[in-house]
């Protein structure tokens, strides 16, 4: 999991990530990213913009994405 964290993070510019193992297998994963690069972003476009950042980790290890939540900092912050 710390490992897709950090992938994420650097893809997207922030330190605010965290990733859950949500069935205890690393097979599923719960992903919640903060990052300015949302900013003015449709939802898709952003879930694309994580899924990109963990291509490898989906074709390998992880089956699915229970959750995924995105926000710029406004939206997390405000």
């Amino acid at each position: 999991m710390a490992s897709m964290a950090a992938k994420i993070g650097a893809a997207l510019e922030t330190d605010r990530v965290s990733v859950a193992d949500a069935s205890g297998d690393g097979r599923h994963v719960e992903i919640e990213v903060v990052s300015p690069l949302f900013d003015g972003r449709k939802a898709v476009d952003r879930q694309r913009m994580v899924y990109k950042a963990i291509w490898e980790e989906l074709q390998e290890t992880v089956h699915a994405v229970d959750a995924m939540v995105c926000r710029s900092p406004a939206e997390a912050d405000g």
